[in-house]
């Protein structure tokens, strides 16, 4: 799948109203969400299944919890989201049935270019040229140019009976398998396969997992 891209203006606005309104939409679930008192188990599941583009039975998301877009979350039956989780769901995230994720866990589907005059672009599209002529030869900007950050998005998939370890980050376009096991703390840069345990950073398959 070829990287989606979309490009923000400044700290917050967004060039296009669509993905402003969708993390408009979420940040106000989720600020709703993480100021519940623990009595309030009604109003969350109510706020988990407005959040997220499908959440299964008994599963569960303790807060604080922390995303951009929400709807395109979908997590199936018997998963336990820990404390501290932060998803950045500009693309699709799908967990499966009876997965753990620990605490602090990170995913992330949002990226951009490493090459910096792909990265930063001027918000007027008409100043854009294959020269990048507002550049200089060292790499110096035009500060007469208002400029914007381009980013890409890929989505990531975990799969069935997994557990993800506690400050383990999940990075664009990765999938893991079903029955496996991601050691606390790794970076997962790569796809992992299904029943094997992986830690590390990068994270690397380490054995089997019975």
């Amino acid at each position: 799948m070829d990287d989606e891209k979309w490009a923000v203006k400044g700290p917050l606005e967004l060039h296009e109203a669509e993905w402003a309104d969708k993390f408009a939409r979420a940040s106000g679930i989720i600020y709703e969400l993480n100021n519940l008192h623990p009595s309030e188990v009604d109003k969350k599941h109510r706020l988990l299944n407005d959040l997220f583009g499908h959440i299964g039975e008994k599963t569960e998301v303790l807060l604080p919890f922390s995303c951009n877009v929400g709807s395109n979350i979908k997590i199936g039956k018997g998963s336990f989201i820990n404390a501290g989780c932060t998803f950045l769901d500009t693309d699709s995230i799908e967990i499966g049935d009876y997965t753990l994720l620990a605490t602090n866990v990170t995913v992330i589907c949002a990226d951009h270019p490493v090459s910096t005059r792909e990265r930063i672009l001027p918000v007027d599209d008409d100043l854009e040229d294959e020269d990048y002529s507002y550049i200089d030869d060292k790499g110096n900007f035009d500060d007469s140019i208002e400029y914007t950050f381009l980013n890409t998005k890929k989505p990531v998939k975990i799969g069935n009976r997994s557990w993800i370890g506690a400050n383990t980050i999940i990075l664009p376009g990765v999938t893991i398998g079903d029955n496996t096991v991601i050691g606390a703390g790794s970076i997962v840069t790569k796809d992992i396969p299904s029943n094997v345990i992986a830690v590390g950073s990068p994270a690397r398959v380490i054995r089997k997992n019975k």
